[in-house]
C-alpha cells in the first residue's frame, strides 16, 4: 500500500512538473512572438518617420533650388545632389521591402515616382535642353522625295509638340523606320518618344532617363539609363533596357530584356514577357561606367505589380522567359531594313551598326 502510495504522489508531481513546463514554453513562445513584433513596429515606425523627413528635405531642396540665383553649374550640381537623393531613398525602400505591407511599399512608391516627376520637371523648366527633332533629309542620293528612310538624322524640331508648357518630344509620330541616335545625340540627355509605330529605335550611349508614350509594334534598343525608364500605352513592344528605375503602365504584349538595379514596377499592364538584358555594342562597357548603373546587380525577377498585391499568389500579369532563345538583334535589324526596302519598293544606303 506504502508503494502505490508513492507511485501516485510520483506520478502526480511528475504531471505537475510537465504542465509547468508546458506552461513555461507557451509564456516564452507568446513573448518572443511579442518582442518579434515590438520589433517589427519599431521598424515600420523608424522607417516612416525617416522616409517622411527624408522626402520634406528633397521637396525643400527642389524648393530652394527654384528660389535660389546663380549660374548653370551651380543649378547641375544642385540637381545632380537631388538625383542622389532620390535614389538613395528608392534604394531605403527597396531594402525595407521585407517588413512592409504592400499597400505602404506602393504608397511610398507614389511618392518616389512624384519626386522623379516634379525633379524633371524642374530641371526642363530651370535648364532647358535643346530637343533633338527629325527632318526629312534624304538618306541617298536618288532617292524619292516621299520616301521612308531607314535612318533618320536628328536635327532641331522647328514646330515641337507641347507639354505643359516647356516640352517637346525627342522622337514623335514616326512610322516605318529605323532611327538611331548615337552617343553624341544621346549621352546625359532626357530622351523622350512618342506616337511611334512599326519602328526600331536604338539609343547607343547613356541616357539620363527615358520616356516612352504611345508606342505599338516596335522594338527599342536602348543603353545604360542613368535613372528612370517610364513607358505608358505601349503594344506588343519588344525592349531591351538597362537602368535604375523602370515602370510600365497601360501596356500588353510586350517582351523586356531587362537590367534594374531597383525593383521594377508595373501597374495596368497584362501579358509581358521578362528576360535579362542583352543588348550589345562596342561602347556598352563605357557607357556602364559613365551612367552610374551597377552592372552586377540586376533585380530583373523582382517585379512590383501594383494590380496584384497578393504575397502568396503570383501575378498572372508578368512571367519570366524561360526555353526562350536570346534575339539576334543584327539579324532583326537586317531583315527589318529588308522589308522596309521592299516595301517602299526602292534600295536605301543604311548605315551599318555592329553590335557584338
Amino acid at each position: 500500500m506504502e508503494g502505490d502510495s508513492e507511485n501516485r504522489k510520483d506520478h502526480v508531481l511528475e504531471r505537475l512538473n510537465k504542465r509547468n513546463k508546458d506552461r513555461q514554453n507557451y509564456l516564452d513562445v507568446k513573448s518572443e512572438q511579442r518582442s518579434k513584433e515590438s520589433v517589427q513596429n519599431e521598424g515600420v515606425d523608424y522607417f516612416s518617420s525617416t522616409f517622411t523627413q527624408r522626402t520634406l528635405d528633397i521637396e525643400q531642396g527642389l524648393k530652394d533650388i527654384q528660389c535660389a540665383e546663380g549660374p548653370a553649374s551651380d543649378l547641375a550640381r544642385n540637381f545632380a545632389d537631388i538625383t542622389l537623393e532620390i535614389q538613395d531613398l528608392q534604394r531605403y525602400l527597396t531594402a525595407s521591402t521585407m517588413f512592409l505591407s504592400d499597400f505602404k511599399i506602393k504608397s511610398c512608391q507614389n511618392v518616389l515616382n512624384t519626386l522623379t516627376s516634379v525633379s524633371d520637371e524642374t530641371r526642363q523648366r530651370l535648364m532647358p535642353k535643346k530637343k533633338f527633332g527629325f527632318s526629312g533629309k534624304k538618306t541617298a542620293a536618288k532617292q524619292k522625295p516621299n520616301a521612308n528612310k531607314d535612318i533618320v538624322d536628328a536635327k532641331p524640331s522647328k514646330i515641337p509638340e507641347k507639354l505643359g508648357s516647356n516640352f517637346s518630344w525627342t522622337i514623335e509620330n514616326r512610322k516605318n523606320e529605323h532611327i538611331v541616335l548615337d552617343s553624341s545625340q544621346v549621352n546625359g540627355q532626357d530622351i523622350t518618344i512618342s506616337n511611334v509605330s512599326h519602328c526600331l529605335v536604338e539609343l547607343q550611349g547613356h541616357p539620363g532617363s527615358v520616356q516612352v508614350s504611345r508606342a505599338s509594334n516596335c522594338t527599342l534598343l536602348c543603353g545604360p539609363i542613368a535613372r528612370s525608364f517610364f513607358a505608358e500605352n505601349l503594344d506588343e513592344c519588344t525592349l531591351s533596357i538597362a537602368c535604375q528605375q523602370l515602370r510600365l503602365h497601360s501596356s500588353r504584349g510586350i517582351r523586356i530584356y531587362l537590367h534594374v538595379t531597383c525593383r521594377a514596377i508595373i501597374e495596368d499592364c497584362k501579358e509581358i514577357e521578362i528576360g535579362e538584358f542583352n543588348y550589345d555594342y562596342p561602347e556598352l562597357e563605357a557607357d556602364y561606367l559613365a551612367s552610374g548603373l551597377n552592372k552586377s546587380q540586376n533585380n530583373y525577377t523582382d517585379v512590383a505589380d501594383f494590380n496584384w498585391l497578393s504575397p502568396d499568389v503570383p501575378s498572372p500579369n508578368w512571367s519570366l522567359l524561360k526555353d526562350h532563345p536570346d534575339p539576334n538583334w543584327n539579324a532583326l535589324r537586317r531583315d527589318f531594313i529588308a522589308n522596309s526596302n521592299n516595301n517602299n519598293g526602292h534600295k536605301q544606303d543604311v548605315k551599318d551598326i555592329s553590335i557584338i
